[in-house]
């Protein structure tokens, strides 16, 4: 109980800091990315950490969504400084847009965990966006919300073990890559194979 009352209170006092700062272009958007993305980060994992902080990271995964078209997986990887990106951590951060698809969290942190990389803090969301043509994010849509142009897509955010030099994930952003790409072919062949086997079974029954 006083790990929510401390992460309501962080949650409070982050959305007065997105009215304060935010301008008139993001602060809706924070609002909403904010509801959504800390709804499912754990109360424990919120201990010790700033609504200073927790603001520039929530502003960091908008600027990190705001260009995607959507044809593959966007992985980035970086060790947030406040000098460069207004917010900073301990750990290695890896911070992953992709289309809204079942098994997508569990297989990042299966291929995380196979590195023996230690996961210290992981959140996940599913959200509903609209994107202009080139894919540049023009607003995040409430909860319900009915858009003929609306794009599902989630979120995946992980602290890992921290790595001072980053190019020593390469391979890992690769394999993440490509391992998400992998999990959006079986999503998509999914349907064809269920009709398949519902046709193999009916041919059984009919034998019978």
């Amino acid at each position: 109980m006083a790990w929510e009352t401390l992460k309501q209170a962080l949650l409070d006092d982050i959305a007065g800091i997105v009215a304060k700062r935010a301008d008139a272009d993001h602060g809706e958007d924070l609002s909403r990315l904010s509801d959504t993305f800390f709804s499912r980060f754990s109360a424990e994992d919120m201990r010790e950490r700033s609504p200073d902080n927790l603001y520039g990271l929530l502003y960091g995964l908008l600027r990190f969504m705001q260009s995607w078209p959507g044809d593959a997986p966007k992985v980035r990887l970086l060790n947030p400084q406040i000098s460069s990106h207004g917010w900073e951590s301990t750990s290695t951060i890896v911070a992953i847009l992709c289309r809204d698809m079942p098994f997508c969290t569990a297989s990042v942190r299966g291929e995380i965990n196979q590195r023996n990389l230690g996961i210290h803090c992981l959140a996940s969301c599913n959200l509903r966006v609209e994107r202009d043509e080139a894919g540049e994010l023009l607003r995040l849509l409430e909860p319900g919300e009915e858009n003929p142009r609306a794009s599902a897509e989630s979120l995946l955010y992980f602290e890992i073990t921290r790595h001072s030099d980053l190019s020593e994930l390469d391979e890992l952003r690769e394999s993440l890559e490509q391992i998400l790409e992998e999990v959006a072919m079986v999503v998509n062949d999914f349907g064809a194979m269920r009709e398949r086997l519902e046709e193999a079974r009916q041919s059984i029954t009919d034998a019978a």
